[in-house]
């Protein structure tokens, strides 16, 4: 009798672990809201629940008086909605594969709903004795319910040996503590992924303001410094010029810096379309021309596909994405060179490559490029190749350096070809 009792009960509540583990699992990666996380939890259950029917055979005796009440105590301190949604899938998996009695099942799920409902609403106890006084109590009422009902019905309770239904009863009441037990773990560790996902984001805000006041803080000190000289007496005309102009420089490259920021942080309210590629190469070329000429680069393009590649994204982000590139591309030549952009479709995907004859990147540094605050300029604050990856990631592309030193860098951007906007 033991075996036929306790081992059931010890099967169900190992696939209830399993729910509750799998959730836990994916709760870091679901940054959704509490409504759709509940619902997600719900999902897990059912297929769980399932899985549990189809591969172990279970009477339905064992099933409406030990596993049902365990699963529904679980689920009512989710939330309501999932008690109820719970209810009904248990209910229709008990009726259709088991023949568990629809009537008791459902007015002793009904009542075990209710009492998740008033411990929703109005209790909310702190106290963990009473959260698990409060489970024993609803599962004896759910059980009390189900065989009375049953038995009013002339059902097959009536055939089993007393000492059995008590032995049943018993254990559900038990097990109904593991159960709470499992669902005050589950609740704790999904408060501490929440709390250490909500200090990282912190420590990540604490991390950008001191970089910003540490990178601005260098320039303003410049510049106050040199309008403090141009209060002195005696100045000439030209160093009073020259003192103004490295001013304004410090304000400058200030200003550069909190842009730099603000784009790496704001959000953009574009809406994402089939773009031409080859255009919007050519668009950027066109604008960085008097720059690259300034910096004697020469920029050359090469289309290699006879069809015309488009891919879906934000205009004004891609233009960045490429601007970004291109404009660091020239800044690694400082005594000139040759800037080679080329674009070419590959099966599905567009792939775009950057080519520069510059003073190129070492092993470690193609390591670090990308991380926060990193740059191998002397002014750069490392933020536009940030954004570049965050853009290429939001796009559902992928961006790959190659580099060696006083060889060169290449860039290339993968992103899906889509069809032309009719």
């Amino acid at each position: 009798m033991i075996q036929s009792v306790v081992f059931p009960l010890v099967n169900g509540w190992l696939y209830m672990a399993g729910t509750c583990m799998v959730y836990l699992i994916l709760l870091p990666q679901l940054r959704v809201g509490a409504h759709l996380r509940q619902f997600i939890f719900l999902c897990i259950g059912a297929a769980m629940l399932i899985i549990h029917l189809t591969l172990d055979k279970t009477s339905p005796f064992i099933y409406a008086l030990q596993l049902a009440p365990a699963y529904l105590l679980l689920s009512m301190y989710v939330s309501l909605w999932v008690s109820a949604a719970s209810l009904a899938i248990i209910g229709l998996s008990g009726y259709f594969m088991l023949g568990v009695s629809g009537s008791a099942f459902a007015a002793a799920g009904v009542a075990l709903i209710i009492m998740g409902g008033c411990y929703e609403r109005k209790l909310q106890w702190k106290a963990p004795w009473r959260l698990y006084l409060y489970g024993a109590i609803s599962v004896f009422l759910y059980l009390s319910l189900y065989i009375g009902i049953d038995w009013a019905q002339g059902g097959e309770l009536l055939k089993m040996p007393v000492h059995e239904i008590i032995a049943i009863v018993v254990s559900s009441i038990a097990g109904s503590q593991l159960i709470l037990f499992l669902y005050q773990f589950v609740k704790k560790q999904a408060k501490m992924i929440g709390e250490l996902i909500l200090s990282e984001k912190y420590q990540s805000v604490g991390q950008l303001a001191a970089s910003i006041s540490h990178e601005i803080r260098n320039p303003l000190t410049t510049a106050r410094g040199f309008l403090q000289l141009m209060n002195m007496d005696k100045l000439s005309k030209e160093q009073f010029e020259r003192y103004r102009k490295y001013a304004y420089e410090g304000l400058d490259h200030a200003s550069h810096i909190i842009t730099e920021y603000l784009n790496y942080s704001k959000p953009n309210n574009e809406t994402a379309k089939p773009l031409h590629v080859k255009q919007e190469i050519e668009s950027v070329v066109q604008w960085l021309h008097a720059y690259s000429v300034e910096k004697n680069v020469t920029i050359i393009t090469h289309h290699m596909s006879e069809r015309d590649p488009y891919v879906q994204a934000e205009p004004k982000q891609f233009q960045q994405c490429l601007l970004n590139i291109m404009k660091n591309a020239i800044e690694a030549m400082p005594d000139g060179g040759l800037l080679t952009v080329q674009s070419r479709l590959v099966q599905d995907q567009v792939q775009i490559l950057i080519r520069d004859t510059g003073i190129g990147m070492s092993a470690e540094q193609l390591k670090r490029i990308g991380k926060p605050y990193f740059t191998t300029k002397e002014s750069g604050t490392g933020l536009g190749l940030m954004v570049v990856m965050s853009l290429v990631k939001a796009m559902n592309g992928k961006i790959l350096f190659r580099s060696k030193l006083n060889q060169g860098t290449i860039c290339e951007i993968h992103l899906q070809q889509v069809a032309r906007e009719e």
